[in-house]
C-alpha cells in the first residue's frame, strides 16, 4: 500500500471518530440548555498552572504551559448533594493565564451560581449551559482532517501510476 494512501486513510478514521465524538459532546451542550436548574454554591475557584512535556517536529524537547480555571461547587439535585467541576461541556486549558482567570473571578468562592444538570444523571452539571466556541472546535477538528485524509486519498489516486492489466 502507498504511503500516502496509509497516511489518507488514516487521516480520514481520525477524522471521523474525533468529529463523532465532538458532535456527541455538542449535542450533549445543545441539550445542556434544557436540563433542570439548581442553586449552587462556589466551593473553589482557582487557576491551576500545569507544565507540559512534548517533542516538537525536529525532535526537541520543549515544555508549554496550561492554565487552567479549576471551579468546584455544590448543589443539590434529586435529593442528593453532589459536587461539580465543570464550567461548560467543553473545558480545557489554554495557554493564556489571563483566560485562565477571568474564567475564575466569574465564580469566586462563597459566592451562589447556578448549576444546570442532566436530569437522567444529576451528577453531570456545568455552570454554563449551551454551545460554546470550545463545544464547536472538536468536531471542526475531525472535519477538517477527514477532508484532509479525503484529499490525499483523491490526489494519491490520481498520482498513482497505472497498473498495466495486459
Amino acid at each position: 500500500m502507498n504511503k500516502n494512501i496509509l497516511l489518507g486513510v488514516v487521516f480520514v478514521a481520525v477524522g471521523v471518530a474525533v468529529a463523532a465524538w465532538g458532535f456527541m459532546n455538542l449535542s450533549k451542550a445543545m441539550q445542556s440548555k434544557s436540563w433542570p436548574t439548581a442553586e449552587g454554591k462556589i466551593v473553589s475557584s482557582q487557576v491551576v498552572k500545569k507544565v507540559e512535556s512534548y517533542t516538537d517536529s525536529n525532535k526537541h524537547r520543549r515544555n508549554r504551559t496550561i492554565y487552567r480555571a479549576h471551579v468546584r461547587y455544590s448543589y443539590m439535585a434529586k435529593g442528593r448533594s453532589l459536587i461539580g467541576g465543570k464550567i461548560t461541556m467543553a473545558d480545557s486549558g489554554s495557554s493564556s493565564e489571563t483566560r485562565a482567570k477571568k474564567i475564575r473571578d466569574r465564580y469566586p468562592a462563597g459566592s451562589v451560581c447556578t448549576v444546570y444538570y442532566n436530569p437522567e444523571k444529576p451528577e453531570d452539571s456545568v455552570l454554563e449551559a449551551g454551545i460554546n466556541f470550545g463545544a464547536l472546535m472538536l468536531p471542526g477538528i475531525g472535519v477538517l482532517f477527514a477532508v484532509a485524509g479525503i484529499a490525499v486519498l483523491i490526489t494519491s489516486r490520481k498520482t498513482s501510476p497505472a497498473v498495466d492489466k495486459y
